[in-house]
């Protein structure tokens, strides 16, 4: 559902804090999926075949660091005509196996992200139901991360970190991709931008979604002009709609499939959303205003999926993190956030089909959630404000049937429902309720027992204490 601070992907946020701050690509969204792990950071096809004479056996690192810089360097050169800016510095290419790829990875999450963040997340996102409750988040988060990976740019040392396996236009696609990531870096600062921020995780997606738009959208521009080099042709020749639903469609086929489906939405978002937003820009101010939207960059992803909003600088409404007194003592917040509405669209794609989820999103006004826990106890709750529409409270009113209806769908009749509640009683996750309260729609999920002696979780709640924390937190505008 939320994107980390710094997640440069389309990612659980989650959708997912896991990648950190590193600037990635995932083949799946440009070509078929790579072949088996190199076992070695061996040359990869393209790079053989734009570096000249093959070189002696077994060379030394810096002879092979040598060349794939000298690649990188050609690639960078038309990079920087398609996206019109200039490169300050040389930007070092480095080729590996797929298994030190993702060790890259991991390192790089350890220095940049608190341990726990990950945890919290994964918990969220089971005790709402998007995952199995049996089931390690962050290993499944490396593991769709190790099927889609193609490469990074990695902000902190100013590196091109590229898989050593790749056909040959995956590996163009990612060099153009990442090395408009090193332009970004040089010119706007990226390091600085996606620190990991506690409580910032929509500002993250705001700023992941633009750095991957502006990415992606060149890239195709460079792709392009090598395969029609007299056409004129550009990114922006290909219709919205078709470029959205060839990225759906890439999440869901070659391994990555296998994930549940809340991780590949997340892991898409960014260059979705990214890239219209940037496509809007551009027809109306070419890639100077894009420039113009990294001086002045979107601070919610709402203003991201509405140019309009950003443009009007449209802050998000204050809305308090929920209380949890209903919950008795000795619970206390693990973590805090808001999903913004990129994060509110992930989520109700869970419920509802992708175009009611569009509709009931957009008209977000702001949102606060908190995990919450007590020992092996843990609960989940979420409030979402509304701006006005017809009246300030018809866009919850339209949104509450048809999120409870959905969940009923997928959960089976509701244990109590109502007008304004409705409740499913989980063996094992515990309850989860939707309640509607004026312009607000309230979300709690649990409390679960998340450890028993047979491994299995279960239930430490029941709709009536849902209802009366629901209430609890309405009170609280």
């Amino acid at each position: 559902m939320r994107s980390a601070s710094g997640r440069a992907e389309p990612r659980p946020p989650t959708s997912s804090r896991a990648v950190g701050a590193v600037w990635l690509l995932a083949p799946a969204l440009v070509a078929c999926g790579s072949g088996s792990p190199a076992s070695a950071p061996l040359a990869s096809p393209v790079v053989a075949a734009k570096a000249a004479p093959a070189p002696p056996a077994a060379p030394s690192p810096s002879a092979a660091e040598a060349r794939e810089t000298h690649v990188v360097d050609r690639m960078l050169k038309r990079v920087e005509l398609a996206r019109g800016l200039d490169s300050s510095n040389v930007v070092p290419g480095v080729l590996l196996g797929r298994a030190a790829l993702i060790g890259q990875v991991k390192q790089h999450v350890a220095r940049e992200l608190p341990p726990e963040a990950i945890r919290n997340e994964g918990l969220a996102l089971q005790l709402l139901g998007f995952i199995p409750t049996q089931f390690d988040y962050e290993a499944a988060e490396y593991r769709l991360l190790e099927d889609q990976l193609a490469g990074y740019y990695e902000p902190a040392d100013g590196t091109m970190y590229m898989a050593s396996d790749l056909a040959d236009d995956e590996a163009e696609a990612t060099l153009a991709h990442e090395l408009v990531h090193a332009l970004q870096d040089q010119r706007w600062n990226l390091r600085e931008r996606s620190k990991y921020r506690a409580g910032e995780g929509d500002r993250s997606a705001a700023v992941s979604a633009l750095a991957e738009g502006d990415a992606t959208s060149a890239m195709f521009d460079v792709l392009i002009a090598r395969a029609s080099p007299h056409g004129g042709k550009t990114a922006l020749s290909m219709p919205d709609e078709v470029f959205t639903e060839q990225i759906r469609q890439s999440m869901d086929h070659g391994p990555g499939a296998q994930a549940p489906h809340v991780m590949r939405a997340s892991l898409a978002a960014p260059y979705i959303y990214g890239t219209l937003f940037v496509h809007v820009l551009r027809r109306r101010g070419g890639w100077e205003a894009v420039n113009q939207a990294w001086a002045d960059a979107p601070t919610t992803s709402e203003q991201v999926m509405h140019v309009d909003k950003w443009l009007a600088h449209e802050p998000p409404m204050r809305v308090d993190a929920p209380t949890f007194a209903t919950l008795g003592g000795g619970w206390q917040v693990v973590d805090e956030d808001s999903e913004g509405e990129l994060g509110v669209r992930v989520a109700f794609e869970e419920w509802l089909d992708a175009t009611r989820a569009a509709d009931l999103s957009a008209g977000w006004g702001g949102d606060r959630g908190v995990l919450v826990s007590n020992g092996d106890l843990a609960a989940f709750a979420w409030t979402l404000r509304y701006d006005p529409g017809k009246t300030t409270d018809s866009r919850a009113l339209a949104a509450f049937p048809a999120i409870a209806g959905g969940i009923d769908h997928l959960l089976g009749a509701p244990s109590v429902g109502d007008a304004s509640f409705d409740c499913h009683e989980r063996v094992d996750r515990g309850p989860l309720a939707v309640a509607r309260a004026g312009a607000n729609l309230v979300f709690v999920a649990g409390p679960a027992k998340t450890a028993t002696r047979a491994g299995a979780w279960a239930s430490a709640g029941s709709c009536a204490v849902a209802r009366n924390w629901v209430r609890e937190i309405a009170g609280k505008r």
